[in-house]
């Protein structure tokens, strides 16, 4: 099942590849010589998809800390410190500066880190 979005795309690309100009694809559809473009650069004649819209959103967050270390972070806050109390934010930097893990996150982002998984456990 296609959406009306896509088979206005297909129905542009289709005109411009019957041989329409253009100008009159986009004056007729009422869309912008841009937007022709760019869907007449994703046409695949031998992918029926190529008129599916693509997400946005970058694959991977180069700022975003490694899993291992995250993992680490929150199962250190889930032991107990020698004084009976749980793991601060602090005491978990120092334990990773200690054990020389890099990247050494900050005491915000470890923060973060644990009042997430303070959420995630309510």
């Amino acid at each position: 099942m296609t959406s009306p979005q896509e088979q206005r795309r297909k129905q542009a690309v289709d005109r411009y590849l019957a041989g329409d100009k253009i100008e009159a694809i986009c004056r007729e559809m009422q869309c912008s010589p841009s937007w022709l473009y760019k869907w007449k650069n994703r046409y695949q004649p031998d992918d029926p998809g190529w008129a599916t819209s693509r997400s946005t959103q970058p694959r991977q967050n180069p700022r975003q800390l490694p899993q291992s270390i995250q993992q680490r972070v929150v199962a250190w806050r889930q032991t107990v410190a020698p004084n009976g109390k749980r793991w601060s934010a602090t005491a978990i930097q120092k334990e990773l500066q200690r054990q020389g893990i890099e990247p050494i996150p900050s005491l915000r982002t470890i923060y973060r880190m644990l009042q997430r998984q303070d959420q995630d456990d309510v």
